[in-house]
């Protein structure tokens, strides 16, 4: 399932306040989401040397799938059942009903019989080069089977989200921007200003969203390098909030009560319209993906940015930042995470290899 935007930075008095609110405290009470028992289990397909996930969407404990591709091109799809996980027959090399050569690169739902998976498909290019063209590509669950659905002409899908299922946004890269009413895919676009002789290379890196609000990222490089900018949903319109050309990450996570994060190479956090950089943790470490299903159990995954750079996760338990032991692994990069308060499920991948962790 990954910003350079201008973070203004609080008053003195806010600043201290949310250190105060983020665990400044001395030995606070560990919580259970603290001890939980960690297994891993690690993901491979006899046919493909290389196997690598990157995003995790779960409708339950009992429900989570991880997506993405193996060294053959070939979307891969595993699914956790409350057992154990299973590879899903999605490609049409291994007897799936989705053909050619595909990768994909996100997954989101709304519930266990309405799944989504996005990415792409992967041609020859007969006009060389680029040696490959790389088209759209958006496949659904429905309960009993896995179909593609038809989409305008598009590069790769990065990002999915959507409030409801009638209502789903689609964004990728060189300006691929699509909604779903419910009814079909179309075509959608952003209110900015291009050069008449600059390429449209704007790529859509992030889109999020709660009951009430949604935002998206977009990366700007047609007219000047490094620009990115931060676009609000406002009454089915896309509005630009922030834009900078300051580096940070590449995702967005707007958590159920408000407040919009953004991990990367610091954490920031946006609440009440104002950034600020998240204290208390997570000082040297590269973030990939932030989740909580409450204020007090959020979990923040990534890698040091200390030799000899493990993977690190962080807790936040209402009241400070703590990193987990258990899960400092030489050699991985813990890369997205989902957990319903009581299970916990980290996507990382080792070499040419993936794993998930599962905390219970």
């Amino acid at each position: 399932m990954k910003i350079r935007m201008l973070f203004v930075v609080m008053s003195i008095a806010a600043v201290a306040l949310f250190w105060h609110s983020t665990g400044c405290k001395k030995n606070p009470v560990a919580p259970e989401p603290r001890n939980l028992s960690w297994s891993v289990d690690t993901l491979a397909h006899p046919d493909n040397w290389q196997a690598l996930f990157y995003d995790i969407w779960a409708s339950s404990a009992k429900d989570v799938y991880v997506a993405g591709s193996a060294n053959t091109t070939r979307g891969i799809l595993w699914r956790y059942d409350g057992n154990r996980w299973r590879d899903i027959k999605i490609s049409i090399t291994e007897g799936g009903p989705i053909a050619g050569t595909i990768n994909f690169r996100d997954i989101y739902g709304f519930g266990p019989n309405d799944v989504w998976v996005v990415g792409d498909r992967l041609e020859r290019n007969p006009n060389a080069p680029p040696n490959f063209l790389r088209h759209s590509l958006i496949v659904h669950y429905d309960g009993s089977e896995w179909r593609e659905i038809p989409a305008p002409p598009g590069n790769e899908i990065n990002v999915i989200w959507g409030p409801s299922p009638d209502n789903i946004w689609f964004g990728g890269i060189n300006g691929t921007l699509f909604h779903y009413d419910g009814i079909s895919v179309k075509k959608d676009s952003l209110p900015l200003d291009i050069l008449p002789d600059a390429a449209p290379v704007v790529n859509t890196l992030s889109i999020t969203g709660n009951a009430s609000e949604a935002y998206l990222l977009l990366a700007d490089w047609y007219s000047e390098p490094n620009r990115y900018f931060l676009f609000e949903l406002l009454n089915d319109k896309w509005v630009i909030q922030d834009s900078s050309f300051y580096y940070n990450s590449n995702d967005l996570w707007l958590s159920p009560w408000g407040t919009l994060y953004t991990p990367g190479e610091s954490t920031y956090y946006r609440r009440n319209g104002v950034w600020d950089v998240l204290f208390g943790c997570c000082q040297t470490l590269t973030s990939f993906s932030i989740y909580g299903n409450r204020p007090d159990n959020i979990f923040l995954v990534g890698r040091s940015q200390l030799s000899p750079y493990p993977g690190t996760v962080y807790h936040f338990n209402g009241v400070d930042w703590a990193a987990l032991p258990a899960l400092e692994k030489q050699d991985q990069r813990h890369y997205d995470v989902w957990t319903d308060g009581s299970e916990v499920f980290i996507v990382t991948v080792s070499g040419n290899g993936s794993m998930v962790y599962h905390g219970q």
